[in-house]
């Protein structure tokens, strides 16, 4: 199955958006990166996505937060494994505390 293609135009002129197939087994960041921005300039609502995807409200939510903090890069599936790992603590772990 192929994906859609759409044409939008920004500042910088007119740029075609081609969104993943629905079937998408491996998700590349750049095909993450297009459904985010997709959703963000209103090709496809967030509920749309979730449900072509499959994926959950918050997975698309974590692709957002990795893309506006890192772009791109951000959204390979090893990077977000580092940046949790940095952000989250570990299960059972002591909170960190600020050092005053």
């Amino acid at each position: 199955m192929q994906g859609s293609s759409y044409r939008i135009a920004g500042n910088s002129g007119e740029a075609t958006l081609e969104l993943p197939p629905p079937d998408t087994q491996r998700w590349s960041s750049r095909r993450k990166a297009a459904v985010v921005v997709a959703t963000r300039m209103g090709v496809i609502s967030r509920a749309e996505a979730c449900q072509r995807y499959m994926l959950s409200d918050e997975e698309l939510a974590g692709w957002e937060v990795a893309f506006d903090k890192r772009g791109i890069p951000g959204l390979r599936s090893a990077a977000l494994h580092l940046y949790r790992a940095v952000a989250e603590p570990a299960e059972g772990s002591a909170p960190v505390r600020e050092r005053a």
